[in-house]
């Protein structure tokens, strides 16, 4: 596969240290590991906001109809993935994340795991619906594989709460 840049847009309204580097990483492992052709040699992009508990509830009420935080939530550019494929732009805006990591804190020791790894497992699942994948094992695969590969990268380890 040709390769494919990434352009990361980062929106921190949280008191957490974000590490830019750290997504902008685990942005670019998906796209080589999902290798979609029709990505190939194109620019992809994304907006990512950390936002607190009580932001990221209002907004899954409003477009999930569920009452609570959350880790994350997806907004799509495109309907469909094959909106996606026929677009012959050099430059390819995906969508948006947003994520909360005092939801993300909380939730890590439940699951025996770290932060780390966890915003990596969570971020990745982003990029993944953004990219027209629904939840399943080939899906939870890929997050592992990249949670794994960058939660014990110590060039990381400046990610703080």
């Amino acid at each position: 596969m040709k390769y494919s840049s990434v352009d990361l847009e980062i929106n921190n309204q949280t008191d957490f240290e974000i590490e830019p580097d750290f997504f902008r990483h685990i942005f670019q492992e998906v796209i080589a590991l999902v290798s979609m052709e029709c990505l190939e040699g194109k620019k992809a992009s994304i907006s990512v906001a950390f936002i607190d508990q009580e932001e990221i509830a209002r907004i899954n009420e409003q477009y999930r109809q569920r009452k609570e935080p959350t880790d994350v939530l997806s907004f799509c550019e495109h309907e469909k993935i094959s909106d996606l494929c026929h677009n012959k732009d050099k430059e390819v805006f995906l969508g948006e994340i947003l994520i909360c990591p005092e939801y993300i804190l909380k939730s890590a020791p439940n699951f025996g795991v770290s932060f780390e790894y966890e915003l990596a497992y969570i971020f990745s699942h982003g990029i993944l619906h953004l990219l027209g994948f629904e939840h399943g094992e080939k899906m939870f695969g890929l997050q592992e594989k990249i949670a794994q590969k960058f939660a014990g990268d110590s060039k990381f380890d400046k990610i703080k709460q």
